[in-house]
């Protein structure tokens, strides 16, 4: 840790009473923000993100507050060191620690965005829901780890009011940061169910077309096929029997039938794309937009 004291303090040094407790808080490295007043002395447990092996990790870092002292745990020695410069160089951490936080979340705001292009130009990837999962999931723990924070912090900062002096401003920088992650957080995820929802609603369509080419199939082949068994039956009487040229004939009104049937499907996909959609204006939205923006042009220089 810069600018700490290079002498190494055991729990006993720093802390007069409930060794216990402390030794409680002090165990898990990634253990939850708290801070906790112990009349001579505080403890602030800051927990912050961090990525590795392809996942959301915590950890925490601890510091004892005694008077203008802060002293900060030393996790790989096991020992306390105390800071030089106080309440100033603590602000100094907290602050390195939260903007990686901020790194981290903008990093899920970037996965998210590069999500979003790909379902809004429907090139849906074959493993959407599994990162759509992991996602939601961190995202999740972030926004409880920002409340939980931001709670710490709040206390911290009222307890503390009258140590903090010139650096108040800077301390308040901090909370206000906190907040901005937690309501980022939150809107990630609000923008997270709505990629889903939109990618259901695709889903949703890729199915409707599917049901529709076998429904258009069926409608086709069933007029065929009930032409072949009609002309199949062995009964007498039947259209062109006896006659020379019935196989011909009968390939002739399956051709028609066949022809009629995909030319009907092509003349009202062209009704519904060209009269419905175009001539009505039904889907020439860009235009109305761009003429109600020359209407509302057009007021403002009337009033000028």
């Amino acid at each position: 840790m810069a600018e700490a004291s290079k002498k190494q303090l055991s729990l006993e040094d720093v802390v007069p009473h409930s060794h216990d407790e402390v030794a409680e808080l002090l165990a898990p490295s990634d253990g939850f923000s708290v801070y906790e007043d112990y009349g001579d002395f505080k403890i602030l447990v800051v927990r912050k993100m961090t990525l590795e092996k392809q996942s959301l990790l915590f950890v925490s870092d601890f510091f004892l507050l005694k008077a203008n002292s802060v002293y900060f745990y030393d996790r790989e020695a096991g020992t306390f060191k105390r800071f030089t410069k106080g309440y100033e160089q603590l602000l100094h951490v907290l602050e390195k620690a939260y903007f990686g936080n901020q790194r981290i979340v903008t990093g899920y705001a970037d996965q998210i965005e590069k999500l979003e292009d790909d379902l809004f130009n429907r090139h849906i990837p074959s493993y959407f829901l599994d990162m759509w999962f992991d996602l939601k999931k961190d995202l999740s723990r972030v926004e409880n780890y920002c409340s939980r924070n931001l709670v710490v912090f709040k206390e911290f900062l009222k307890k503390t009011d009258s140590l903090l002096k010139d650096l108040k401003d800077e301390y308040k920088d901090i909370e206000e940061g906190i907040q901005f992650q937690a309501n980022n957080a939150l809107t990630l995820s609000n923008r997270l169910d709505s990629l889903h929802n939109y990618y259901d609603s695709i889903k949703g369509e890729h199915l409707n077309k599917t049901i529709l080419a076998l429904t258009v199939i069926s409608g086709i082949f069933l007029p065929l096929n009930l032409i072949v068994g009609f002309f199949g039956m062995n009964t007498e009487g039947l259209y062109f029997h006896g006659d020379p040229k019935a196989t011909e004939k009968v390939v002739l009104v399956l051709a028609v039938v066949l022809i009629t049937c995909l030319l009907g499907l092509r003349i009202a996909k062209a009704i519904d794309h060209y009269i419905l959609r175009f001539l009505l204006g039904r889907y020439d939205f860009y235009k109305n937009i761009s003429n109600r923006l020359n209407e509302l042009d057009q007021r403002l220089k009337g009033k000028v």
